[in-house]
């Protein structure tokens, strides 16, 4: 006897999905599921997700090059194989080293949009 399938139970490919670009040199990819939105981010050499804070914990793997990672007053240098988590409403931000990065990002629970987050000194998107 085999177990009846999940409707929640899927699988797929990062590159299939639509892209955007939040902050210049700052790509991503994402999808949601009923208890975390999971986005994959590509950061040219340099580029930055600036300092900002959302309501939701937040894991952090850094799948390829090297990033900073500021979380509150704290710079940790992160690079492949390394991961971070951030509390929900902790500010924190992340800029990649000279040969760019990619990472993944873990949002629990869920994200109601691809802009829940506010960044520092105003300007939420």
């Amino acid at each position: 006897m085999t177990a009846a399938a999940d409707s929640t139970e899927r699988a797929g490919s990062f590159d299939a999905l639509p892209a955007d670009e939040p902050f210049p040199g700052v790509r991503r990819e994402s999808f949601t599921t009923e208890r975390a939105t999971v986005t994959r981010y590509t950061f040219a050499p340099g580029a930055a997700f600036p300092l900002h804070r959302h309501p939701q914990e937040q894991t952090t793997l850094i799948l390829e090059g090297d990033v900073e990672m500021a979380i509150r007053a704290a710079r940790r240098a992160l690079r492949a194989g390394d991961w971070a988590v951030v509390g929900p409403d902790t500010e924190h931000g992340i800029t990649a080293g000279a040969d760019g990065a990619r990472i993944i990002a873990i949002i629990a629970p869920p994200r109601t949009g691809s802009d829940e987050y506010e960044i520092r000194d105003g300007g939420g998107r």
